[in-house]
């Protein structure tokens, strides 16, 4: 196992499912980690369970969620599988 990860707003990310196929959302999507939502457990350890991801304009359809900006998205705990590729 790799162990932990480090997310850092502003990264780069990659889709690597279809999530929205009509939206644009799809996979091979690349876009920026915009924000990361987080649970506490009962030892105080932070879990994220969603995070938002804005897609360059070419990739998205005109529609987005009324809260967001119209280039982001949002991936949820149980969509996300996390490959590292070197």
């Amino acid at each position: 196992r790799l162990g932990k990860l480090p997310l850092v707003i502003g990264m780069p990310v990659m889709i690597t499912q279809n999530f929205d196929v009509a939206g644009g959302v799809v996979n091979g999507s690349i876009g920026t980690l915009k924000s990361i939502r987080y649970r506490l457990d009962s030892a105080g350890k932070r879990h994220a369970i969603s995070c938002v991801v804005s897609l360059p304009p070419s990739s998205l359809r005109s529609h987005s969620l009324p809260h967001l900006e119209t280039h982001d998205v949002v991936a949820l705990q149980d969509t996300v599988e996390l490959k590292i590729q070197h």
